[in-house]
């Protein structure tokens, strides 16, 4: 999929077509516990989406970095939904087949998201799993800390279902 795309796919995404109201006033930014995490802060990253520079977008850990805070949201003056804006970003970046520098955390996403879709919950044990299979180095420089887990028992090993997991995966549908 190339950049032009990602930028079309974006700006036709429900919270994309709110970006265009934004005027750069970085409050978003100045709200973010993360952004000194980020590659770049919200304000930067919208510019960077406007300007059509999905490369830079797409190789950073700034979506990845969000943690659905809403502060950005709430302060925002004209109302942009910065959060939805991110998990559409995050969604869009999934799909991309390219590899990009943000990998570890776009599997790490698909592997937290997989264990919802299949489960209906996370389980620990799932996710670490898969995303060893992808990430063998990281996986097992993880083991003691799995093992340390385990052990005060904050991780499951065993793999817990919700109730009917197959309407919880309904709800997964218009996440494609």
């Amino acid at each position: 999929m190339d950049k032009e795309n990602l930028q079309h796919l974006f700006f036709e995404s429900e919270p994309g077509k709110e970006i265009r109201k934004c005027i750069q006033c970085g409050t978003c930014s100045s709200s973010c516990p993360m952004t000194d995490a980020m590659d770049f802060g919200p304000r930067s990253l919208f510019a960077l989406i406007r300007d059509g520079d999905m490369e830079a977008v797409i190789n950073s850990n700034s979506p990845w970095m969000c943690v659905s805070c809403y502060q950005c949201t709430s302060r925002c003056p004209q109302e942009i939904p910065v959060t939805e804006l991110m998990y559409s970003l995050k969604r869009i970046i999934t799909q991309t087949k390219e590899k990009t520098q943000s990998n570890k955390a776009k599997d790490l996403h698909r592997s937290f998201s997989s264990s919802l879709k299949l489960f209906g919950r996370v389980t620990e044990s799932f996710i670490m799993a898969k995303y060893s299979l992808k990430h063998p180095l990281t996986g097992l420089s993880s083991i003691p800390l799995a093992v340390q887990l385990t052990k005060k028992k904050r991780v499951e090993l065993k793999m817990q279902k919700v109730g009917s997991p197959f309407k919880f995966r309904r709800s997964f549908k218009h996440l494609r």
